[in-house]
């Protein structure tokens, strides 16, 4: 969805109007004010999302790097990793309840 462009003046003219809007139907406002850095006012939703989406693009940049430079692991490496850990972790819980 493209957002609707609105100077300041206009979102301070109906704050409440406009903020209902992206919380209940998902609009996007591109606030542009005067000379200034124009910014994005969005639902909790949509900023979510796109921080989720940031997060992926990043590991998905760091896993190439890794592949790159040779950092990986067989599946039956990483089957034997969580074998351990959960092995390790069932006997720290042994210790904690004797």
């Amino acid at each position: 969805m493209i957002p609707k462009t609105i100077t300041p003046t206009e979102l301070r003219q109906n704050v409440y109007g406009i903020v209902r809007e992206v919380a209940t139907k998902g609009h996007r406002y591109l606030i542009t004010p005067d000379g200034g850095e124009a910014v994005v006012l969005c639902s909790r939703d949509d900023y979510n999302a796109l921080i989720a989406e940031r997060q992926l693009l990043r590991d998905l940049r760091q896993s190439e790097a890794d592949l790159a430079e040779g950092r990986i692991f067989t599946t039956a490496e990483v089957r034997r990793s969580i074998r351990e850990r959960a092995a390790k972790k069932k006997v720290e819980e042994q210790r904690r309840k004797a």
